[in-house]
């Protein structure tokens, strides 16, 4: 279910990102060019995002092969991503660390949403400046109304920078926090396993045998 989330969150960042550029393709340069950087950034957010996942499910594989025994911490810490390693090996031996979490993704949901309200902005100042150059142009209200459509026009593609900015933000977001609640899920689950198939590689554990000895 997660996956498909994920997928579907996916797929419409894309398809907001696709369907504005469409519409400012031979119409708005200068949208064009920052929904083309919105769809840069998302696509960096995605990236990070799917490297996390598959670091996850490398982790979820390693934790179901326990259940069947584990001989030696080493080899079980060697399956996992780099990333996990030292983090698993130090809390399967009694030690809360914290684990790694995606590093630009939190900017650049942010970043999304700017990038939308400054491709809006400079549409806006194009269009006030159509606007004055329409009305200084002439005195003529049919000449007025011509001259004004073409800005007004322009204002309503502005807009849509913000449409694709906002959207990837929101997807990018979803993404994340799906992601997250999948790697949470599995320390739970390893942290539950500490007290059972890793008791032995546990130092808590070895410290109260020697205590115990003596």
């Amino acid at each position: 279910m997660i996956k498909l989330l994920f997928g579907t969150a996916l797929t419409l960042g894309l398809a907001s990102v696709v369907w504005m550029g469409s519409v400012f393709v031979g119409n708005d340069s200068a949208a064009l060019t920052v929904t083309a950087v919105i769809g840069g950034v998302y696509l960096i957010g995605v990236f990070e995002l799917l490297r996390y996942r598959r670091a996850t499910r490398g982790f979820t594989d390693a934790l179901t092969a326990a259940n069947e025994g584990v001989a030696s911490l080493d080899g079980f810490i060697s399956k996992l991503d780099p990333t996990l390693k030292s983090p698993v090996k130090l809390r399967v031996e009694g030690d809360r660390v914290g684990f790694p979490v995606p590093v630009l993704t939190p900017y650049l949901i942010g970043l999304l949403v700017m990038l939308g309200l400054l491709g809006t902005f400079v549409g806006m100042v194009d269009t006030l400046r159509g606007a004055v150059s329409a009305l200084e142009g002439t005195t003529e209200l049919a000449a007025v109304r011509a001259g004004l459509a073409a800005p007004i026009k322009g204002l309503g593609l502005a807009f849509g920078t913000s449409v694709a900015g906002v959207a990837t933000s929101a997807m990018l977001g979803l993404m994340s926090t799906l992601s997250k609640r999948d790697r949470i899920i599995e320390i739970r689950r390893l942290d539950t396993m500490t007290a059972t198939v890793f008791r032995s590689f546990s130092l808590v554990h070895g410290q109260r045998e020697t205590f115990a000895a003596l």
